[in-house]
């Protein structure tokens, strides 16, 4: 019965990363810890200058919307910017940021009132020229969304489902994960034989790329294990590797395939864990995967890792199904990273 308990514990831990919904021209999602953003999707057949539009909201009780724009081209940093509704009604104004920083309002009651009905919303400068629109069809079906996975329905908070009930009565957002990382120690690699990389790809069934075997490096992930990133496949735009654990003594090495709490890009089940355009950053400890949809890099899924010092844990994931220009994917899962 013990035995039971802490399986069912176990797996009770293990990452589940929001879903992703779409609805007409926007797309939607959460993560795990309430926090949502809905993104608007580009009409890829148009040559017209379109933004992508953001609406995010935290998930506590009195969390504002927030609509950001990232993708504006013809900017002048300081200069006032309108947003025009259905080309004709002003709803809000800013100022453009500068150094490529994020456009970004707040959204009051009334201007989430007005978008919510309107079709289009278009971005203009001072003298009335436009910098870009985008369809609004969807979004007041992404922002019910919303409202919902963020249990604000039928309260004064909620964005479209609205109600009586006080900001008191939405619950407090679940805590995030915590996770303890290993203590990377002196960031320095190991040199991969011949022999090394002969046993890594009979432990992997993947080939070497040019049907020869090259000496390698790899990284050190914790004061006596070693991460090797070996060549299993490639495309046009994603290369693949499969994570190899190296424990290193002056007589012998021990060599694994790397265990993982949620499974990074390509990965099959009952197969190894397949990395896509795998990243280690010795600095902050990280190991990233970016599986791309196409080349453009609009849709597809990307994961970063940390090592506990038995398996990599999913610190964050970010995805996007649609292939309609959205570069800034949507968070689905994200946790936090400790010091032991």
């Amino acid at each position: 019965m013990v035995a039971v308990t802490v399986l069912a514990a176990a797996v009770a831990t293990l990452p589940k990363p929001g879903e992703l919904k779409s609805f007409e021209d926007w797309a939607v999602g959460c993560d795990n810890g309430r926090a949502c953003t809905a993104v608007s999707l580009m009409e890829m057949e148009s040559g017209e200058n379109q933004l992508t539009v953001q609406i995010l909201r935290g998930p506590g009780r009195n969390d504002v919307a927030k609509l950001r724009i990232a993708n504006v081209e013809n900017r002048q940093p300081g200069s006032d910017v309108s947003f025009i509704l259905d080309g004709t009604t002003q709803i809000a104004t800013a100022q453009m940021p500068g150094d490529d920083a994020a456009l970004e309002i707040a959204l009051d009651a009334k201007a989430v009132t007005a978008l919510k009905n309107g079709k289009a919303l278009e971005l203009r400068d001072a003298s009335g020229a436009s910098l870009g629109s985008t369809s609004l069809q969807g979004m007041a079906a992404a922002l019910l969304y919303i409202d919902d996975r963020q249990l604000r329905a039928k309260s004064v908070t909620a964005l479209v489902a609205n109600g009586p009930s006080p900001a008191n009565a939405v619950p407090l957002p679940p805590p995030l994960p915590a996770i303890a990382a290993a203590t990377i120690g002196k960031a320095d690699t190991l040199k991969l034989s011949a022999q090394d990389m002969a046993r890594i790809h009979a432990r992997t069934s993947c080939d070497a790329e040019d049907g020869s075997i090259e000496a390698r490096e790899a990284f050190r992930i914790d004061r006596k294990t070693w991460l090797a990133l070996v060549p299993c496949g490639a495309g046009a735009y994603n290369y693949v590797t499969v994570p190899v654990l190296i424990s290193s003594t002056a007589s012998i090495r021990k060599m694994k395939v790397a265990e993982f709490d949620f499974a990074p890009g390509f990965s099959e089940n009952g197969g190894p864990p397949l990395l896509v355009n795998a990243g280690w950053d010795a600095a902050t400890g990280h190991l990233s995967s970016y599986a791309k949809g196409r080349g453009l890099g609009d849709c597809g899924s990307a994961e970063d890792y940390v090592w506990d010092g038995k398996r990599f844990r999913l610190i964050s994931k970010v995805a996007m199904e649609e292939c309609r220009g959205v570069i800034d994917w949507i968070p689905v899962w994200q946790a936090k990273v400790v010091k032991r």
